[in-house]
């Protein structure tokens, strides 16, 4: 994925004065803080919690779209004070710093922002008096660092077909809910990468208890043959459900037809595209098995069905056993 920044700018969205503080200029293109733009914006939009979402055709954002490249300031403004108005409705959305940055992401024209809450810091404060006193003081307004990550952001195609979102859940009319697409951009959600790999293990899981029972696939063996079939190359295609499906199941034809319908259920697709990123690889890589007794312990999915190294056993009252073969004390 490439991100290229053309403009960027600063908004203050601090719900403790009245109204939010918005930047007339642009923000100076300095080395450093470009780099801090694009390691964001890189995260925010390769992110597991990023969800392709769609605009309501009255979506109030739209219109304004059309307009960025010519006035990407006055529309940055006008998102501020939409996002600032609906913080003062909602107090439990936190106080921020909005960074709107015009970009191309790979060579789609959008305009994104990256919702930036504040964390409390410690910084010394050096004071001349009668002698030199170094004291500690509390910042309350800092930025995430370099390595950091935006806490809600969203990326917009300047034509509207494109709206990618990562939102929190906050206090919204007394229950923990996001806000962000639904009343920022007036968007439908879709899935996150997140939520359709765990819809299709849901899914996976649904099928092999209906038609094998204790002898079907259990998730570790899900994640193995996700992981062996498609994740080996760093740069494998992303795979379709229609594709796994096929590696899961292969000929057994209603067992595949009862996954598709599961997963169609979902409004996920035969074509819909399931994006296992790193994260859920090295998820999958160890599965965690926990005992009636509070025992753990993670089996690297490698050796799951090697029956060399472990064994699991089905025992009467319906539970199974763990053999760990060749262990060295």
């Amino acid at each position: 994925m490439e991100i290229v920044i053309h403009s960027a700018i600063l908004h203050v969205l601090d719900t403790h004065t009245d109204q939010p503080i918005l930047a007339d200029l642009l923000l100076e293109p300095e080395e450093q803080c470009l780099r801090y733009l694009s390691g964001h914006l890189q995260r925010a939009f390769s992110s597991e919690e990023a969800r392709d979402c769609r605009f309501r055709p009255d979506s109030w954002l739209l219109p304004l779209l059309e307009q960025v490249e010519d006035d990407f300031i006055g529309v940055s403004r006008s998102i501020a004070n939409r996002w600032f108005s609906l913080m003062q409705q909602w107090p439990a959305i936190p106080c921020a710093d909005g960074l709107f940055v015009l970009a191309e992401v790979d060579n789609v024209p959008c305009i994104a922002a990256l919702k930036l809450n504040y964390k409390t810091t410690w910084l010394h404060q050096i004071e001349h008096t009668s002698g030199v006193s170094n004291r500690l003081v509390q910042q309350p307004s800092a930025l995430p660092g370099n390595t950091g990550k935006a806490d809600e952001a969203f990326f917009a195609a300047l034509d509207g077909s494109i709206c990618r979102v990562i939102e929190k859940k906050y206090d919204i009319d007394g229950r923990k809910s996001p806000y962000l697409c639904q009343h920022l951009l007036q968007a439908i959600s879709g899935y996150s990468p997140k939520e359709k790999l765990e819809v299709v293990k849901a899914a996976a899981a649904e099928v092999n208890q209906q038609f094998y029972g204790s002898l079907g696939m259990d998730e570790p063996a899900v994640s193995a043959t996700l992981l062996e079939t498609f994740c080996e190359e760093p740069e494998s295609p992303i795979p379709t459900t229609e594709e796994i499906c096929e590696a899961l199941y292969g000929e057994v034809p209603h067992a595949k037809e009862a996954f598709t319908k599961i997963l169609e259920e979902k409004d996920l697709s035969p074509t819909e595209p399931i994006a296992i990123l790193p994260a859920a690889v090295r998820r999958m890589g160890k599965q965690k098995l926990k005992a009636s007794s509070g025992v753990e312990i993670q089996v690297p999915v490698e050796v799951y069905k090697d029956t060399s190294a472990i064994e699991f056993i089905k025992d009467e009252d319906g539970t199974t056993s763990l053999l760990i073969k060749h262990i060295l004390l």
